[in-house]
């Protein structure tokens, strides 16, 4: 069997941060850009409705063929074609052109959330193959090391085997643990290509040859996952937008009220046709008049719609329950995750330096007669898993904080990173009017160990006499 050469390339580019990455990318990801076009389309959709509260003007033109009843005389003939400049203003419309313009102030800042919230999720997405393009380099690496080690003892023990030394048997179980090692760097190599195409896809770009490390999560969390989850509930741009929802539906019922009260416009005609016989015709007087619309009877087409915009209403404050209990869910998981990756980086830690040591006290046995080569081949094998779990727990804590940041609405903020052009939102008072989800997260789960082993049966009752 031959030893096995394995190159890994990556894009040359110069040295950039996490913070210019993550920016890069919440600017040209194409699906924070539909999200970021669609908060503009609602600006100048807010912008089109304004427009009600300013005159309107226009040019009528018209051509009659009126049946003549009796000779017109004088200057009293009707146009048969007729052009006349309209101008109309508002001036009462039950306040439904007011009420519109705020439902699409809501609705722009639902646009505006929903697009905090791509590029949250997208950020947090993006980290996640960054830190794995990084956990997978350091896996490979690991992976490297232990099929070189398991090569040199399989060779080793084959010289044995030859010079009659050694039973084959011995040969083929170090056969099977050079497989498995050779196999098992297969697998590392595939999980690097795999999420560097992961990366690829969220960054635009294939990531530089060097990353750096991330120190994004060094401040740490909140004390308890209930002031987490507090945090959480005055940031979260997924809730955020659901209020704001509330809000543009409640103003959307108000503007279909509006249809139950009479509507007032001050209207000026400028007449400029000519009569048939090129005379002026009376008709091209300027008029100014108060025109009132008032809607008796429209087949209940507006009591339906406004029933219609309250169930749309209630759906609102579904979505506002559905973003409340989602968003403790993954705030509490993840800030549990913490807790408890934290704890068993400590065991893997211990874990990983006992068999460091075991690993060189089998070396030196060995050399002495004590240990044989598959002694050996058993320690380097549990010390390949004990460094592999050992980076895994580490990779997996950054994710965890990455995780609870992103819940939080915080992500972006913690990388230093940011997206310009964007306005600022002040914080108004129906939000925490509307606000009504409950800070409440699981208690974390702890294991009793001295209860445990006092409950315990005997050792000896396992055990054969």
């Amino acid at each position: 069997m031959t030893a096995m050469s394995v190159k890994i390339s990556y894009a040359a580019q110069p040295l950039i941060t996490l913070k210019d990455m993550v920016e890069k990318t919440i600017t040209a990801n194409p699906e924070v850009q539909a999200r970021y076009h669609k908060f503009l389309e609602a600006g100048y959709e807010q912008d089109a409705a304004r427009g009600n509260f300013l005159p309107n003007a226009s040019i009528v033109s018209t051509y009659r063929n009126q049946e003549e009843m009796y000779k017109q005389t004088g200057n009293t003939g009707v146009p048969r074609m007729n052009n006349e400049l309209v101008l109309r203003q508002m001036i009462f419309d039950g306040f439904a052109t007011s009420n519109d313009v705020k439902r699409l102030g809501h609705a722009s800042r639902v646009r505006y959330y929903e697009l905090q919230s791509a590029m949250q999720n997208t950020t947090l997405e993006f980290l996640k193959s960054y830190i794995d393009s990084l956990r997978y380099r350091e896996l490979v690496q690991f992976a490297k090391d232990n099929y070189v080690v398991h090569k040199q003892l399989s060779d080793r023990i084959q010289e044995r085997v030859n010079a009659g030394v050694a039973r084959r048997v011995d040969l083929e179980q170090a056969t099977g643990r050079l497989a498995l090692a050779e196999a098992n760097l297969l697998t590392e190599l595939t999980n690097l290509h795999d999420v560097t195409a992961r990366m690829q896809r969220l960054y635009g770009d294939l990531p530089p040859d060097t990353l750096e490390a991330p120190t994004f999560f060094n401040n740490g969390v909140e004390a308890s996952a209930t002031e987490a989850l507090k945090l959480a509930y005055l940031q979260n741009p997924d809730l955020l937008s659901t209020i704001e929802d509330i809000q543009s539906k409640e103003n959307e019922i108000k503007t279909n009220e509006a249809r139950y009260m009479p509507r007032l416009d001050l209207q000026a005609r400028k007449n400029l046709g000519t009569s048939a016989d090129g005379r002026n015709s009376t008709s091209a007087a300027d008029v100014l008049e108060l025109t009132m619309n008032f809607n008796l009877f429209n087949g209940f087409s507006d009591s339906n719609l406004i029933k219609q915009t309250a169930e749309k209403l209630n759906g609102s404050r579904d979505m506002r329950d559905k973003a409340c209990v989602d968003t403790r869910q993954i705030v509490a998981i993840a800030y549990n995750d913490i807790k408890q990756l934290k704890v068993q980086r400590t065991y893997r830690e211990t874990h990983k330096v006992s068999i460091e040591n075991a690993r060189e006290a089998y070396r030196k046995q060995f050399n002495i007669g004590q240990r044989t080569l598959l002694d050996l081949l058993d320690t380097e094998n549990e010390y390949f898993q004990a460094r592999r779990n050992l980076a895994n727990t580490q990779y997996d804590i950054q994710i965890a904080y990455a995780r609870v940041y992103a819940g939080q609405g915080e992500l972006l903020r913690k990388i230093g990173a940011a997206r310009g052009n964007l306005p600022e939102y002040s914080r108004e008072e129906y939000m925490d009017a509307e606000n009504i989800c409950q800070a409440v997260a699981p208690a974390q789960l702890e294991v009793d160990k001295e209860a445990l082993l006092l409950d315990a049966k005997p050792l000896d009752s396992f055990m054969p006499r």
